[in-house]
């Protein structure tokens, strides 16, 4: 009987969420997944970019339009592309 109890107490005691299966991968292990998948389906990582104040004044005015300035590079890029390809 005091088992039962003890038990019953202890489930009540279970914290909120999913219990833990060990099973977690840490941030810097989901981070290399994402860009490791990132670059098999042919994108491109790039580290350090430096833009002059012209294009930082450029980059900010656009991703207030794309939400984000990765955004805003890729769209710029691509279109780009799409004008060069008409020539």
């Amino acid at each position: 009987m005091a088992t039962l109890a003890a038990d019953a107490q202890q489930e009540a005691k279970r914290g909120r969420g999913r219990p833990a299966t060990g099973e977690a991968k840490t941030a810097t292990q989901r981070v290399k997944d994402l860009d490791a998948a990132l670059v098999e389906s042919g994108g491109r990582i790039l580290n350090r970019l430096r833009l002059s104040a012209e294009a930082t004044a450029a980059l900010a005015n656009q991703s207030e339009r794309y939400g984000s300035d990765r955004a805003t590079i890729e769209a710029a890029l691509i279109e780009l592309d799409k004008r060069c390809a008409q020539r």
